[in-house]
């Protein structure tokens, strides 16, 4: 199976994107898939921070510019499902078939023929999930395959949860005022932004900045955000 293409919007070095890389070996060892992809759930139930197994960017960017809108198996309509392994016809049963239709008709451009999604949960919350797609050569996913997912679902829950904490601790080990501009950076905050909002001048925010990627061991505004948010 190809190496993992990923988009570039998370840290290689976050704990997300370790978890991610993770899961994406582990899952695709035990039950064989064509292509892959990890994502973050965000606190709007959407997709992600993708990190991708196997599937060429155009592929990916297709389906975020035109069909994401479409796909049976978005996490709000897993997350509504209750079940931790989701088959593309569970999600299908789900909406109208003119949009099934259509979505179909991109797997089939692509050559897929089957799709299930795996939802992970850390304290009850969707955190992640992950896609596996089967081409014509791999065939359907089979009834075992699906049932072979759920042990590897409670192990990657339990490693979710302990990744969760990472964060929550590093989080916790920074001053308030630390954690103010950490929060302000995750907007997208600028130097000048934060001098405004925190009524300091721009040499000081700079010191403050500094102090705080050392402290997390980073050496960036993004690295920063993935690693105490991602």
């Amino acid at each position: 199976m190809p190496d993992t293409w990923r988009l570039p919007s998370v840290n290689d070095h976050s704990p997300t994107d370790e978890f991610g890389q993770q899961c994406l070996r582990t899952l695709t060892h035990f039950v064989p898939a064509s292509l892959a992809a990890f994502y973050r759930i965000d606190e709007h139930l959407q997709a992600c921070d993708f990190q991708l197994l196997g599937m060429q960017p155009p592929m990916h960017a297709a389906y975020l510019d035109h069909y994401r809108h479409l796909d049976p198996l978005q996490p709000v309509v897993c997350i509504d499902s209750a079940l931790p392994v989701v088959p593309l016809s569970e999600g299908m049963r789900r909406q109208e078939a003119s949009r099934n239709r259509e979505y179909q008709g991109f797997l089939q451009r692509h050559s897929v023929v089957d799709v299930v999604e795996i939802i992970v949960r850390a304290d009850s919350r969707p955190v992640a999930g992950i896609s596996l797609l089967r081409d014509t050569a791999l065939g359907p996913f089979r009834a075992h395959e699906l049932a072979d997912l759920l042990p590897l679902h409670g192990l990657l829950q339990l490693a979710a949860a302990r990744v969760e904490t990472t964060q929550a601790v590093a989080l916790q080990r920074l001053t308030p005022r630390e954690r103010q501009i950490a929060l302000l950076l995750r907007e997208g905050a600028s130097n000048k932004v934060l001098a405004r909002e925190l009524e300091l001048g721009l040499p000081t925010i700079k010191t403050h900045l500094l102090n705080l990627f050392r402290k997390v061991g980073v050496g960036s505004r993004t690295e920063l955000v993935a690693r105490l948010f991602l």
